[in-house]
């Protein structure tokens, strides 16, 4: 298995960068990989409960190295404004992801630490071929230093 862990200080609330990871119409704002909504399926409910009952799922048009795939996201682990966990699926790739927010004001004002930890397996399975441990590597550190960069610049643009 791969992981990959990076962390990322935002000059915003942690209830600020909360909303930005959990609401859809948001999420669609600030990640510029998103190309639309696939299924309405928990798509404008920001998770739910303390990872209890029902799962929620949301499928996106998401753009991966210039190729249009689907995303879907199912939120396993809801701790509301501390941790987040679910399984993502693009297209062959499948990782566990683990967002977790960490208060971190100071005299300059509300701050937030985001750590994000994708964990992967070694090789993905692609058509006739198969993409090998540093080139997945490469692809998930890729994806979480993006997903960190966007969301910084998003929620700081308001804050």
């Amino acid at each position: 298995m791969i992981t990959v862990a990076l962390s990322a200080t935002i000059g915003a609330p942690a209830k600020r960068v909360w909303r930005a990871l959990t609401d859809s119409d948001e999420r669609i704002a600030w990640d510029d990989r998103v190309l639309g909504k696939v299924a309405p399926s928990g798509a404008n409910t920001p998770p739910k409960g303390e990872g209890e009952g029902e799962a929620i799922t949301t499928q996106w048009r998401f753009r991966l190295g210039g190729i249009p795939l689907v995303m879907r996201d199912e939120v396993l682990i809801n701790e509301p404004i501390e941790r987040l966990v679910s399984r993502i699926s693009i297209g062959s790739m499948h990782f566990e992801q683990t967002l977790s927010l960490h208060r971190e004001d100071d005299e300059s004002g509300p701050r937030t630490r985001l750590s994000m930890k994708l964990v992967t397996p070694n090789r993905i399975a692609v058509i006739g071929e198969v993409v090998e441990r540093l080139d997945v590597q490469k692809i998930i550190i890729e994806y979480v230093d993006t997903t960190l960069h966007q969301l910084q610049k998003h929620c700081e643009a308001d804050a």
